[in-house]
C-alpha cells in the first residue's frame, strides 16, 4: 500500500468521516445494514427498546434515534425533540469514539468502563444483556 494512502487510512480525519451514522443518508444507509444483518438478528432476537446516540463534539452535538424490535431497526433516524426526551437509553460519545466503535478499535463496554463512552440515560443491568447486540449494531455502521 502506497504511504500516502495508509496515512490517510491512519488519520483522525478519516475516521471521522465514518461517523456518517448521524446524517440523514448514513442513518437510512445504516438502517438497511441493520435490517440485512443476520449476526445483528441473531444478537438482537430478545431486545426491544429506543436508543439515542449522541455524538457531541464540544459543545456542536448530532443524535440519531433507533428503535430496536427482535433483531430489526424499524425506526431509525435523526432525532427529534420528542426522541431525546423519551428514548430509553441515551448514549453519548464523541467523534473519535464513535468512529473507534464503529472501526470495532474498541468495544462499547470498554468505552464505556474508560469513561468515552457515556449512559446519560437508562438502567446499565438492563442494558448490559445486550452487549453483543450493541457491538452487531456499530458493526452494521462500517
Amino acid at each position: 500500500m502506497p504511504a500516502f494512502v495508509f496515512s490517510r487510512l491512519t488519520t483522525p480525519d478519516y475516521f471521522l468521516d465514518m461517523t456518517s451514522l448521524f446524517t440523514p443518508d448514513g442513518i437510512a444507509e445504516w438502517q438497511r445494514h441493520l435490517n440485512d444483518s443476520p449476526a445483528f438478528r441473531e444478537a438482537a432476537g430478545d431486545w426491544r427498546g429506543t436508543l439515542l446516540l449522541v455524538e457531541d463534539d464540544d459543545g456542536a452535538r448530532r443524535e440519531t434515534y433507533l428503535e430496536v424490535a427482535s433483531g430489526r431497526c424499524p425506526v431509525a433516524r435523526v432525532a427529534t425533540v420528542d426522541d431525546a426526551a423519551n428514548a430509553e437509553f441515551v448514549l453519548a460519545a464523541s467523534p473519535t469514539t464513535w468512529a473507534d466503535l464503529i472501526a470495532a478499535r474498541s468495544t462499547p463496554i470498554t468505552a464505556a468502563f474508560t469513561g468515552r463512552l457515556r449512559l446519560v440515560r437508562g438502567d446499565l443491568l438492563r442494558l448490559a444483556p445486550h452487549a453483543k447486540a450493541a457491538a452487531a449494531l456499530l458493526s452494521a455502521a462500517a
